[in-house]
């Protein structure tokens, strides 16, 4: 499995929430997506970091926030 791979594994686990969910505009959804839980996870957080690395390789940049 390749860390792109692992980490929409991790997407589909941690962040999509089903079930009945009331969103801040008060309206309701079935599901809700979540990144935080991927993006704050111990296990999670390293492979964004390794898959956007990645994924930007080609890019001519000296920093990176968030």
């Amino acid at each position: 499995m390749t860390k792109k791979d692992e980490l929409l594994y991790q997407i589909r686990h941690k962040a999509i929430v089903h079930g009945k969910v009331i969103l801040s505009s008060g309206k309701e959804a079935n599901y809700y997506v979540d990144l935080r839980r991927v993006t704050l996870d111990s296990t999670s957080a390293p492979l964004v970091g390794e898959v956007m690395l990645d994924l930007t390789k080609d890019l001519d940049y000296e920093a990176v926030g968030g």
